[in-house]
């Protein structure tokens, strides 16, 4: 099984368990999610603790329950059109670049990662399925909160903002002239060490038919400016994605765009002309 397959694999059995919490304060232990799933009985515990520990699940003496979110339940859960909308997306940008692809959306005042496929170097990415990092910490992050007002980010970020790295934005002024940049590219943004050491990130948003906001990212040890190279494709990518899903509040780019084929065969063209090295 390739390393795609796996990542795959990995979010329909986290969106199979997270969908039969199908009523809001339904509680259900371990034994009744792996009979209403069907899956090992392993598996189901691996991942139930994975999500607990992400802050989307509470585990309580008569079982598992999803956890309060400040947005609707919905929201939280149902994402299948929008993995797949973007899988094939993903797997191209992973296999053009050997970068780690990351889809993600907010929830509260973090990114959560609902897929993404590894990269081939074998740099360690702090990130996985499920799991949650500051939005304000990353690319992909800061690519979604620049599509809300500004109160509104207020209301989500609050006043302190999480240190990962000396790099870290952590005041509010500085996050806000940052998001500004970030609308004048069209959505694109960066991040450069904020996350974690070593590591840099471009990111693009995606808006669905329902007016969430997602996003889409590329992250490894390559400098910004290799990243920059990367990033007109990102955009189209992330663009592409929304026309899928009916979300039509973001700013086209100008003139005709291209087709998904077009696209992913001008990205190929160009990052394949750059030497192995330009990526490691």
């Amino acid at each position: 099984m390739s390393a795609g397959d796996v990542a795959t694999s990995m979010v329909a059995r986290v969106a199979l368990i997270m969908n039969v919490f199908d009523e809001p304060g339904r509680r259900l232990r371990l034994d009744q999610v792996v009979s209403r799933t069907g899956l090992p009985r392993s598996s189901v515990h691996r991942i139930l603790r994975q999500l607990e520990s992400a802050g989307l699940f509470q585990r309580r003496p008569d079982g598992y329950c999803l956890a309060a979110s400040p947005l609707p339940r919905t929201q939280m859960v149902d994402h299948s059109q929008l993995r797949g909308a973007a899988s094939r997306t993903l797997e191209r940008l992973h296999a053009d670049t050997g970068l780690v692809v990351h889809l993600g959306v907010l929830l509260g005042k973090d990114v959560v990662y609902l897929d993404k496929v590894a990269g081939r170097s074998g740099v360690l990415v702090p990130t996985r399925v499920a799991g949650h990092t500051p939005a304000h910490a990353s690319a992909l992050g800061k690519a979604m909160l620049a599509q809300l007002p500004a109160e509104e980010v207020d209301a989500v970020i609050g006043e302190r903002l999480e240190k990962r790295t000396p790099a870290t934005i952590t005041n509010l002024a500085t996050l806000h002239r940052e998001l500004a940049r970030i609308r004048s590219r069209h959505g694109l943004a960066y991040d450069t060490e904020e996350l974690a050491i070593g590591l840099c990130s471009v990111a693009a948003p995606i808006r669905t038919s329902d007016g969430e906001v997602a996003g889409l990212s590329l992250t490894g040890a390559v400098p910004t400016h290799r990243l920059q190279r990367t990033a007109p494709f990102v955009l189209r990518a992330a663009r592409r994605i929304s026309q899928q899903l009916g979300g039509t509040d973001l700013e086209a780019v100008a003139g005709p765009q291209p087709t998904a084929t077009d696209t992913d065969s001008m990205l190929s063209r160009v990052l394949r002309t750059l030497t192995s090295d330009a990526w490691v």
